[in-house]
């Protein structure tokens, strides 16, 4: 009982870890990460987003919310050597430790609920649409626009608890085909995260119980036989087009304790699908990935 309250306590995860510096002071503490600036933000503020949040649903889903992760974020890295790593770079890291379960989560969500508003269309005098070089590639692996919209929106609809769901596109230069993605709670989309086994919430578990979760987190038998990999045997490289998501602080306020559909049908209205093709490589088959950093990092 002692080491499981300890692993829920962002302190005490730091000191078990064994490249953490020293503990942080909380007089002493840095805050380093900071909730990002969306487009339009002023405007969001004063308006919320036309269509989908009310001024009072903004910024409780991302004001209030966004807030509460980058400072469980900063608590869990201040002091140490990821202080000045980016939530994506730190959901990757931390992914195969156990006793960094609390950073996991802050960093995951972190990333996952910028990327969800990152692409929402904000103007609300624009009609959201694919683009034309977008539109033949959905319907080449979705058979149509309203087929995604209707899988999608299933998808997200039928989820019994918080989490996302993506398009994502696989990360070759064979097919680049275009799949739904569901994570639960904050289970994320990168390849190099997915040492973490995802369906369970490892705040509850220690490292003895953790070990018969997951063979292939850091204290599994692949990790140990593979320590180089960067990815866990069977990983598929993935890069995030667009998410959905399906907490309920998000819906709730504005949609009420049925409206989970209409808030996805709103969603999907305000969607920013320049920003989905922008995301994504669609230059056709066989022709190599753009290199460098993804334009969905921040």
């Amino acid at each position: 009982m002692i080491i499981r309250s300890l692993v829920r306590r962002p302190g005490a995860v730091q000191c078990l870890v064994q490249r953490c510096r020293a503990t942080p002071s909380p007089f002493s503490a840095r805050n380093l990460h900071s909730k990002p600036t969306l487009d339009r933000h002023a405007e969001l503020l004063q308006n919320g987003i036309p269509g989908l949040f009310t001024p009072k649903g903004f910024n409780i889903a991302y004001e209030q919310y966004h807030q509460h992760i980058v400072d469980g974020l900063n608590e869990a890295t201040s002091g140490t050597e990821w202080e000045n790593q980016e939530p994506k770079a730190l959901v990757v890291e931390w992914a195969r430790n156990p006793m960094t379960a609390y950073g996991f989560n802050m960093a995951s969500m972190a990333f996952n609920n910028h990327f969800f508003f990152k692409g929402i269309n904000t103007d609300p005098n624009t009609v959201s649409a694919p683009p034309t070089d977008l539109l033949p590639e959905i319907n080449k692996h979705f058979t149509s626009l309203e087929t995604l919209k209707e899988t999608f929106l299933a998808t997200a609809d039928a989820m019994f608890g918080p989490g996302f769901v993506w398009l994502v596109q696989q990360d070759d230069t064979a097919t680049r085909k275009l799949s739904i993605l569901t994570t639960y709670l904050a289970g994320s989309p990168l390849a190099g995260a997915h040492w973490r086994r995802q369906s369970h919430d490892l705040n509850h578990h220690n490292a003895d119980s953790y070990q018969g979760l997951n063979p292939v987190g850091s204290f599994g038998s692949a990790a140990r036989q593979e320590p180089k990999l960067k990815k866990p045997l069977g990983g598929v490289d993935v890069v995030p087009l667009l998410c959905v998501n399906t907490w309920e602080h998000v819906w709730l306020q504005d949609y009420g304790i049925g409206g989970k559909r209409d808030y996805l049908e709103a969603w999907w209205d305000r969607i920013d699908w320049n920003k989905v093709r922008d995301n994504g490589d669609f230059r056709g088959a066989n022709v190599p990935f753009s290199q460098g950093v993804r334009k969905f990092a921040f």
